[in-house]
């Protein structure tokens, strides 16, 4: 059975059974982030500080890029039941 690849983020595939736990990962690293940039005196409208797990599964914000279908087994991917369960 396939573990559906579901897009890339930060350059490496994302499995979809390990996409919560990354997408949280990722967020409190932006946020990390965000707060050296203030701290540095680099206070930019870009540098906020509220990034969430579910702000890298909104397309237009560009965080993530996603397939539509997994690669290797063509099944599509269901985003609503990803989004649901972040």
């Amino acid at each position: 059975m396939c573990d559906h690849t579901i897009g890339y983020l930060d350059d490496e595939l994302v499995q979809q059974s390990e996409v919560a736990d990354k997408l949280k990962n990722e967020a409190a690293a932006y946020n990390r982030h965000s707060d050296n940039m203030r701290s540095a005196g680099l206070d930019y409208k870009k540098y906020k500080n509220n990034y969430r797990p579910k702000d890298f599964l909104d397309r237009r914000k560009g965080l993530m890029t996603m397939f539509n279908n997994c690669p290797y087994c063509g099944k599509e991917i269901n985003w609503r039941d990803i989004k649901e369960s972040i």
